[in-house]
């Protein structure tokens, strides 16, 4: 679903695959809260920014902003989870403000957004 083919090492996701990843949100969430387990928010992509070993997929501000306003927000209206939160950039605090003025200035984008998560771990 990447563009570097592998869970791992980073890499964006396809744009053919974005629906289906927006889709695969909530039938997480709904699965795991028939387990009992609540669900209240969810973040875009942890550290969209980081090229890790272990799971990872890069995000620009741009394509965070686009994937939530496009896929995530309203495939999460269509399957009746509007309740739940949406955080985006969910990294560093050193850019957290360039990161959010980029995707909370498109009003549709911002629509769905709830907060941002910010990492304590630089500067």
């Amino acid at each position: 679903m990447k563009t570097n083919n592998d869970m791992n090492h980073g890499g964006k996701l396809k744009e053919e695959y974005r629906g289906i990843w927006a889709f695969y949100y909530t039938k997480y969430i709904k699965a795991m809260e028939e387990e009992g387990v609540n669900i209240w928010g969810i973040s875009v992509q942890n550290e969209p920014e980081a090229t890790q070993v272990w799971d990872s997929c890069r995000y620009t501000a741009e394509e965070e902003r686009d994937f939530v306003k496009n896929y995530l927000g309203p495939t999460m209206v269509k399957e009746g989870l509007e309740d739940k939160k949406i955080i985006i950039w969910d990294h560093n605090r050193d850019i957290a403000y360039e990161r959010a003025k980029t995707i909370l200035a498109d009003q549709e984008a911002a629509n769905y957004i709830w907060g941002t998560g910010i990492h304590w771990y630089v500067s």
